[in-house]
């Protein structure tokens, strides 16, 4: 049935509806309201930036700048959509220069919360206009310095789908200060505070040298690795401070780029800045970087996306090409970006954080006094009891046929497979051992790790592992996204061996740390932890980051096991490779590391006689 033909399919939307729409592009979360407010005080000329968070941006966002500030008038005309003051011309979107632009930031604010703005062009006499749910609810004169206070409450109050989506309070108080230390390293004459639930997150001054704004935004561990470097190719200027390896992350968390001072997250700009670093990184890691772009304004469109993160080049290629130089050019100029590589025999689980193995020596390890001790043959083992059939060799090795020995339950004496008597160390790295089957290879490195690794978990798993009391208890100033990880991980670090108390504002006692770690600093594998906490904050988006947090603490073990375990070049004495073997062959999935590499393989002793034509 065909409808009347008085009745109109196609309608104008009200207004309230239309500024719920736009809201839903702009505001997605507390995150995007902050990094609104922000720009529109860059925009206004403001230096002086003090937020205020709570709730997670949920109850509160408080912005207070020193910028031009606003008259009645303009208080009244900014919360119209399409008002701004940053444009004045259609060909002015061809060369945008403001971080701001659309108008439509302040009215969808409004939309979905209850705003209010302070504004004052000169100290002393301002205004205050208050909007809720998009609708007017006054203006009126007020005292007020120079400069615009904006209040975001109740945000999404009135849309109750939206609220629903929102995470915890600690992932959204992540994702708001991840806005909040971009634009802190954006400008070096910014001044910038920032308090979550009255508590000082972080806090940069205008006299801070860059590697000091650093530190207080990122860390000490970030600051001490960031070297400066310029490059111009063309009309592409590019400057900014790189990292050497030792501080990459599986993540582009660390990595900050502005382009003509306006941050963005791009895929060309990221794949240049990894095509520059080459091999340096590992596979799959990204440095910290902070990175500026300077070119014509008229050679990038950065209207592309309602939420300004994403940029378009006129001439992709031609930066592509000066930024993978530029970085290129500085990481391969000092020595220091070959001296930090990893060696090659440290195998990292990744994302592991890199502790030092303890300072007192494995059990396995030889003496000092004995040297001689890997040339001598051990004595005549028992006889064996009769083994279990291990798979067939399926890999080749040379022209010798070898294979993993294989995983196999004996009830008798819980093995995994047949006993070995050990007859040498090859390269300090390889057990030789004998068995009825032919001659076993055995990763030395790979074997104990394994071991320390089960351990390792079975302890965790029964209550925790063990933590050893700080004579001095000590204190550090935690970065602040690695302040609200620790806020977050606490009971998990206590698991792990790790008392961390609060004490101040960003500041942490270290009370006990994990007894495994013996005489070694503890400090770095915690920052290391609590570092790649600060990116599942964030990425794990609250759904999941249970499961996220105990997919870190294996992680974390396996690095643990890997730094704690017999390193490739390490003597050991015969009645060490004995006991361990041993051990190996009790310890489920012994024949392999807790990465699934071989731990050990078998030359058949049919392929040795058919060698010698036997």
């Amino acid at each position: 049935m065909t409808a009347p033909p008085n009745i109109r399919r196609v309608k104008l939307l009200p207004d309230e509806l239309i500024n719920r729409i736009a809201a839903g592009e702009v505001v997605e979360r507390p995150a995007a309201v902050l990094k609104e407010l922000l720009e529109n005080s860059l925009d206004a000329g403001a230096d002086r930036l003090e937020i205020e968070i709570e709730g997670g941006g949920q109850r509160l966002i408080r912005l207070r700048d020193n910028g031009r500030g606003m008259d009645e008038d303009d208080l009244l005309m900014c919360l119209e959509r399409h008002a701004t003051s940053k444009l004045d011309q259609d060909d002015d979107l061809l060369a945008i220069a403001t971080l701001g632009f659309r108008g439509e930031a302040l009215p969808s604010i409004g939309a979905v919360s209850r705003l209010t703005i302070t504004s004052a062009v000169d100290s002393g006499q301002g205004h205050v206009v208050t909007l809720a749910g998009g609708r007017l609810e006054g203006l009126k004169e007020a005292p007020a310095n120079r400069g615009t206070t904006v209040e975001v409450g109740r945000l999404f109050y009135n849309v109750p789908a939206r609220r629903k989506f929102l995470k915890s309070t600690v992932t959204e108080s992540a994702h708001l200060l991840d806005v909040a230390r971009t634009y802190a390293l954006s400008r070096p004459d910014l001044r910038l505070t920032y308090r979550d639930g009255g508590r000082e997150m972080m806090s940069v001054e205008s006299r801070h040298d860059f590697r000091t704004r650093v530190y207080r935004v990122l860390g000490q561990a970030i600051a001490e690795s960031l070297q400066p470097f310029d490059h111009q190719e063309g009309q592409v200027k590019i400057s900014g401070w790189l990292s050497g390896p030792e501080v990459s992350l599986r993540s582009t968390a660390n990595v900050f780029i502005y382009v003509l001072g306006r941050p963005v997250k791009d895929r060309l700009l990221n794949r240049a800045l990894a095509d520059g670093y080459g091999r340096i990184l590992p596979p799959g890691q990204w440095p910290a970087a902070v990175l500026f772009l300077d070119l014509d304004p008229a050679e990038v469109d950065v209207n592309v996306h309602p939420a300004k993160t994403e940029v378009r080049f006129r001439q992709p290629g031609a930066v592509f090409s000066a930024l993978s130089a530029a970085v290129s050019r500085a990481v391969g100029r000092g020595p220091a970006a070959v001296s930090r590589q990893r060696p090659v025999f440290d195998f990292q689980p990744a994302p592991a954080p890199v502790l030092a193995a303890p300072a007192a020596p494995p059990p396995w390890l030889a003496p000092e006094s004995d040297p001689e001790a890997t040339a001598e043959l051990a004595e005549p083992a028992e006889p064996a009891e009769p083994e279990l059939e291990t798979a067939e060799p399926t890999a080749a090795i040379s022209t010798l046929r070898a294979a993993p020995a294989g995983e196999l339950d004996s009830a008798a004496e819980g093995r995994h497979f047949e006993p070995l008597r050990p007859l040498a160390q090859l390269y300090q790295s390889y057990i030789l051992a004998e068995g009825e089957r032919g001659l076993y290879l055995i990763d030395q490195h790979a074997a104990h790790e394994r071991l320390i690794f089960n351990q390792l978990k079975a302890t965790l798993a029964a209550g925790g592992l063990l933590g050893q009391a700080r004579l001095f208890p000590e204190t550090m100033d935690l970065p602040p996204l690695s302040a609200l990880a620790a806020e977050k991980m606490r009971p998990r670090l206590e698991q792990l061996g790790f008392d961390l108390e609060p004490f101040g504002e960003r500041t942490f006692i270290l009370k006990s740390a994990p007894a495994i770690l013996g005489q070694e600093d503890p400090w770095p594998p915690l920052l290391e932890i609590l570092g790649s906490v600060e990116g599942r904050l964030k990425s794990a988006d609250g759904a999941g980051l249970g499961e996220a947090l105990e997919a870190l603490v294996g992680s974390w073990l396996y690095s643990l096991a890997c730094r704690a375990a017999i390193k490739a070049g390490e003597k050991m004495t015969l009645p060490a490779m004995a006991r361990l073997l041993d051990d190996m062959a009790v310890t489920d999935k012994g024949a392999y590391c807790p990465h699934g590499r071989p731990a050990i393989q078998l030359i058949e002793r049919r392929i040795i006689e058919k060698r010698f034509d036997r």
